[in-house]
């Protein structure tokens, strides 16, 4: 029985983040992208996308802890297998990691759930050499290809605004699709019919993408909301006498206008510079005004005395205590 702990070098009683992150240090040490198509690492490769598979799951990690540990019965199989509640737990994510377009994907397993159980358990099912003596199958009917999930990233400002990505489909045929404005880090999109393609005919799975969205270094999007906000740093002189402004914006710059007498933690609002959505609303662009004040040098007299005439003309007090 293959024993999937070993395969990502964790203990039976690891938690879910070092199984993550012994996942994901196998994954890249050994993804074809880095090994030159090394077939030991390869193989390696498809050896921890399964087990993780599995182990990243926490109903088919339960499932298959239960297996591991069972009496093996006088047919080959764990005591109190179930082949219906086996292929409801396992059948829907059974992974080989590959790579389309620009998208990382990951195929499922959809092959009958003998295949899978011979996978995972290294033992027969209904097939030569099954213990149990069953040595045939009935003929199966076209089935719906493979399922195929994946990442794509997009920048902040495409999330805000909407883009396009090239992605190869489960037959190998790359086309562009729609990102939609307004989405988030954690956003899902179903394509559907992009999926993988079974070799009994039958129509393609979907393709599941998660969206990343990379951050901005200056622009970032208020929680909850379509706002956008950017902190906006002013000298002295800018917030005292006014001025106007070149700032970031997510389609680019847009110059802004800085009353005179502006304080800090003044919010200028810019309509319609916030994210977009599918339905025409938007957002607006929120500047927080952020006074530097200069920091003068011991022995800068010149600059202490302007600061000391600046000090003579205010005219109403800063506090009202």
């Amino acid at each position: 029985m293959k024993d999937l702990y070993k395969n990502l070098g964790v203990a039976e009683d690891a938690d879910e983040d070092t199984i993550k992150k012994a996942y994901r240090k196998l994954a890249k040490e050994n993804h074809p992208d880095a090994t030159g198509g090394d077939k030991r690492k390869t193989e390696r490769f498809k050896e921890v996308n399964e087990a993780y598979a599995v182990l990243g799951d926490k109903d088919k990690r339960a499932e298959y802890d239960r297996l591991k540990h069972a009496p093996v019965g006088v047919d080959g199989m764990p005591q109190g297998f179930d082949a219906d509640t086996f292929a409801q737990v396992f059948g829907g994510n059974f992974g080989r990691g590959q790579r389309a377009g620009n998208v990382n994907v990951t195929t499922d397993f959809s092959g009958d759930i003998g295949d899978l159980f011979s996978s995972l358990f290294g033992r027969g099912f209904g097939g030569p050499g099954d213990p149990s003596g069953r040595t045939g199958q009935r003929p199966r009917p076209p089935s719906r290809g493979p399922d195929m999930s994946g990442v794509v990233e997009v920048s902040f400002r495409e999330a805000a605004l909407g883009t396009r990505r090239s992605v190869r489909s489960g037959s190998g045929k790359t086309m562009e699709i729609a990102i939609p404005a307004g989405v988030e880090t954690g956003g899902r999109l179903r394509l559907g019919g992009l999926g993988g393609t079974s070799t009994r005919g039958g129509d393609p799975g979907d393709l599941h993408l998660e969206v990343r969205v990379l951050p901005d270094p200056v622009l970032r999007r208020s929680e909850g909301t379509l706002d956008v906000e950017l902190d906006l740093p002013l000298t002295v002189a800018e917030a005292a006498l006014g001025t106007k402004i070149d700032v970031p914006t997510v389609e680019g710059q847009a110059l802004v206008t800085i009353p005179a007498g502006t304080s800090s933690g003044v919010k200028l609002r810019l309509r319609g510079k916030g994210v977009k959505k599918g339905d025409g609303v938007r957002g607006d662009q929120i500047c927080h005004i952020q006074i530097v004040v200069p920091k003068l040098a011991p022995d800068d007299e010149e600059g202490k005395r302007l600061f000391e005439e600046v000090a003579k003309k205010q005219s109403k007090p800063v506090r009202n205590f």
